[in-house]
């Protein structure tokens, strides 16, 4: 910024190229974050809110480009040494002190290495002085300290390379292969923060030291505080602990570091994989800016790019709504690789192996938009769709958690966007969006067009090898930009639910629930509606309707038609509206309605903003009362599903497995690629739909979010007090489906990348309790962090490693317990020997009081955090209404929680833990070294 104010002081440049000069003009921040700079160079950004809690960020602007060849990996090896130790917490012991107060790793505690930053995470859910205090400490710590202790640093080598092959998979191969099209060119390509193997394996403790020394300088640092604390009490903890190292000498980033080398013509990467069983179409634009998005020049052109790009989704959606293209998407907004250079994405599915047919559909609205103005009608809609939302974005943000915005920090920081709140973005959008017309939108996207690099990228299944080539792409593209094309002929007109429900009714009853406060309401045609209204949730209004039944009606020569009979409704669509427009509905008021089955329950689900209730509620009527059944599209859904579930990922594969041999009657649990639904028609399905979607009265409608409770009574009564109901009570069917309580032990050679996976699953007959599933709901805090310390601290043997447990209550109530890692095949037996003998020893030793203590207090910190969810109440009161109503468990939780005893919790894991250890491993393909 000094820099260029002090170019745009030469009266010269002043008076030939103003637009040099954006640089001296202000532009508002946020008056409610506070921002400064320490005497050493680190900044710091306050925003104080009343919100409970504290969210702490350290962003250190150093990452993976900073590394020489020498160091490649070694930003990230950094990172994780933080979590080994540092001169005020040794030998992990940050952690240990931040888990006295029930504050974990992951939930709580993360770091992430990127290209051009390393970001650490403290999330502390009340933010007492003294843990604000503590997390300030830590955070510096690591920003200062870390010890590098030998035996550390070796032992987390294999830790990284675990982290390393956990990603592997159809996912890491196809994911490669994008990020060298997408970095081509560019030091990016050499540069992913996971690094060089070799390196990992053999570089020694010194080059990770001077990464860390040079790198890790108080300039190239931010610091930022979100939540509820004393501003001045935090500036003196900020003073004493980051304060102290004086400004570093660390070397300056030179632009080359981030350069792209120009292109002549399109790039492209045909990925066919044996595992891959959709075809999609990536197209990327990329473009250097001519500036940062944080100045004033910036900002407009971040305003251009939103314009075109939600013109250009526009159309495309049009296109596949008059079915030309079977789907097709932009992403609204750019994607910052740097300051400096942006991305924009577009994608799209193929009919059939037509991937050319769509290619040229994406290249010729590209085209279309450079050469011909858009119609005023079209560019006014696109304004008041970006308005509207800007402006209910502004009506929510009071609402907007803490880790929310201090990520949003995050990311305006590290990326040079602007720092403002939504006040401000509409009206400065505002102020821009009036100046923008036709022909400038028009010149805008040709200048875009003619600058960027063109990438593509074709995904599909490897039988598509014939289907297309990079040459036909490359001609193609040249030939529609030597096209002067038509206007866009499809128009885009506002989709209005021109329904009214058949009958009306009112509700009879209302009944407070008064531990969770809430409604029930009783309505004229016996259907309940239980409604808790909560302004200080986080999220959207959300509706379920529940009926008894789910997937446990199918029968088993039928096994899947309730899904079937669902996904065909959604693609045929509902009443006179294709599913296409009802898509272009939810998009216009940012509602979504969707069936779904469960084993036990099946439905439909909902959400929408509090100002789109009227919308949420016709929409769900219409989904409830008029599905279609269309012939043609079954056949595209099983043309289409059979091609997914032949290429299922070895991973899916393994799990069908694991399904199939733990549980009697697994079956019912299994994706088919030769099922039942070959040969389901049409009649069957809508008769089916029909049937499961005749609403009995033991149906129940749950509604959560931030609403009025006097807005939705009116909307209930005209659309739900109305439905017609059948006159009986339906249930599910117990088919059976348990755990087989014995031991077993199998291992599939099947896996296509080289690593193992290993799941245990552990069972026994047990009668439910809500004391005792709270009880396992501790011992799973204290189980994974015993797993962590033996299986990745000390035997570095796993990334990540996860155990998990419940009693199930219904149709047979039993105790089922899943514990999964992945590990390097020379390591799984071991690893999973060591695992187990973990479980096995809480079953025999118990646990200990500390330990029973701490995971009280992680319990009730993720409680607090659940209950600020509208999606948490949604489900627990769904799960309380088909269970006997005891709403007031709801509210009981955290006080049984901390009457729980040490002895009635080391009881129950003698009992079920360990019980009964069904043993499945996935192997490569050539490695059989365990018996099937």
């Amino acid at each position: 910024m000094l820099k260029n104010y002090l170019y745009c002081t030469l009266f010269i440049l002043l008076l030939n190229f103003p637009h040099l000069c954006w640089a001296i003009t202000p532009i508002d921040t946020d008056p409610a974050i506070e921002t400064y700079q320490l005497e050493n160079g680190l900044t710091v950004y306050l925003q104080p809110r009343p919100k409970a809690g504290l969210e702490l960020r350290l962003i250190v602007h150093s990452g993976s480009l900073q590394e020489n060849e020498k160091q490649l990996g070694l930003a990230h090896f950094v990172e994780h040494m933080a979590f080994k130790g540092t001169k005020n917490f040794p030998d992990k012991s940050s952690f240990k002190s931040l888990e006295e107060h029930g504050i974990h790793l992951g939930s709580h505690i993360n770091a992430a290495t990127s290209f051009n930053s390393t970001v650490y995470r403290l999330s502390l859910p009340t933010s007492t002085d003294q843990q604000v205090e503590k997390g300030l400490m830590v955070l510096s710590d690591w920003a200062y300290h870390i010890s590098f202790e030998s035996k550390d640093y070796e032992s987390e080598r294999d830790v990284i390379i675990e982290e390393w092959r956990l990603r592997q998979g159809v996912a890491y191969r196809i994911n490669t292969i994008l990020d060298e099209l997408r970095y081509h060119g560019s030091l990016y390509a050499d540069r992913a923060p996971i690094g060089s193997l070799d390196i990992i394996k053999n570089a020694p403790v010194e080059e990770a030291k001077t990464f860390y020394s040079n790198w890790y300088q108080p300039q190239r640092m931010s610091l930022v505080v979100v939540g509820n604390f004393d501003t001045k009490v935090a500036k003196q903890w900020i003073a004493k602990f980051f304060g102290q190292r004086p400004r570093g000498n660390a070397p300056v980033d030179v632009p080359q570091l981030r350069a792209f080398a120009s292109q002549s013509e399109p790039l492209v990467k045909i990925i066919l994989d044996r595992e891959q069983g959709q075809r999609i179409i990536q197209l990327a634009l990329q473009r250097n800016l001519p500036t940062t998005l944080n100045t004033p020049q910036g900002i407009k052109e971040d305003v251009f790019d939103l314009v075109w790009l939600t013109l250009l989704n526009q159309r495309l959606s049009l296109l596949v709504e008059n079915q030309i293209l079977p789907n097709s998407q932009v992403n609204q907004q750019g994607i910052l690789f740097d300051d400096k250079r942006m991305q924009y994405l577009i994608f799209a599915q193929p009919k059939d192996q037509q991937y050319l047919d769509a290619i040229k559909h994406l290249f010729t609205e590209l085209q279309r938009m450079s050469t011909n103005r858009v119609s005023e009608i079209e560019l006014q809609q696109i304004k008041t769709q970006i308005l509207t939302k800007l402006k209910q974005q502004l009506e929510n943000e009071s609402n907007y958690q803490n880790d929310y915005l201090a990520n949003q920090l995050v990311n305006n920081i590290t990326n040079s966007l602007p720092i403002q709140n939504k006040q401000q973005q509409l009206t400065q959008t505002e102020k821009i969006l009036k100046k923008v017309n036709t022909e400038q939108l028009q010149t805008m996207v040709a200048e875009r067009l003619n600058s960027a690099d063109l990438r593509i990228a074709i995904i599909g299944p490897d039988s598509d090898e014939e289907a297309i080539n990079i040459s036909q792409i490359k001609q193609l593209w040249q030939s529609i930009r030597q096209t002067q094309l038509g206007d866009f002929s499809f128009k885009k007109v506002d989709v209005k639910l021109d329904i009214v429900p058949l009958e009306q009714g009112k509700i009879k009853t209302t009944r407070n629930i008064s531990e969770i406060k809430a409604y029930e309401w009783q309505l004229s045609n016996g259907l309940r509606v239980i409604a808790r209204p909560d302004n200080t949730l986080s999220s959207d209004v959300e509706i379920l309707l529940q009926i008894p039944g789910g997937l446990s009606l199918d029968t088993y020569q039928q096994l899947g038609i309730m899904r079937w009979s669902q996904r065909l409704a959604e693609a045929s669509g509902y009443g006179s509206y294709s599913a296409a427009k009802l898509n272009q509905f939810e998009r216009q008021h940012q509602v979504s309605v969707y069936p779904y089955a469960e084993l036990f329950y099946h439905g439909l689900r909902g959400k929408a903003p509090n100002d789109q209730l009227a919308s949420l509620f016709k929409l769900f009527y219409l989904k409830l009362t008029a599905a279609n059944f269309d012939p043609e599209r079954l056949a595209k859904t099983k043309q289409k599903l059979g091609l997914a579930y032949e290429k299922q990922p070895v991973e899916r594969q393994f799990l069908d497995l694991i399904n199939k041999n733990a549980f009697n009657h697994g079956e019912r649990l299994l994706v088919s690629p030769k099922g039942p639904w070959i040969n389901f028609t049409v009649d069957q399905l809508k008769q089916y739909y029909s049937q499961t979607f005749n609403l009995p009265l033991s149906a129940n409608i749950i509604i959560s979010g931030r609403f009025n409770i006097d807005d939705i009574k009116p909307l209930v009564e005209r659309w739900f007090a109305g439905l017609p109901v059948v006159d009986r009570k339906t249930t599910w069917i117990d088919n059976g489906i348990t755990p087989i309580h014995h031991s077993m032990q199998k291992a599939y050679p099947m896996a296509s990348s080289d690593k193992s996976m290993v799941s245990i699953l552990y069972s026994e007959q047990k009668s439910w309790q809500l004391s005792d599933q709270l009880k396992l709901e501790l011992l799973d805090y204290i189980v994974n962090l015993r797993l962590r310390h033996y299986v990745r601290e000390q035997a570095s043997g796993v990334y990540t490693i996860i155990f998990s447990q419940q009693l199930i209550k219904y149709p047979t109530s039993y105790y089922l317990a899943r514990l999964n890692f992945t590990t390097a095949p020379d390591k799984v037996n071991a690893l999973t020997l060591l695992a187990d003998k973990v479980i096995q020893s809480v079953a025999h030793d118990g646990i200990t009081l500390d330990e029973l203590e701490q995971a009280k207090k992680s319990w009730l910190l993720d409680h607090q955090e659940k209950v600020t969810s509208s999606t948490y109440w949604l489900t627990a009161m769904a799960q309380i209404a088909a269970d006997g109503d005891r709403f007031d468990e709801l509210k009981t939780q955290p006080n049984i929680i901390e009457a729980i005893t040490l002895e009635d919790t080391n009881h129950l894991a003698k009992q079920l833990l360990g019980k009964n250890p069904k043993i499945f491993t996935l192997l490569p393909k050539e490695n059989n070294s365990l018996n099937q």
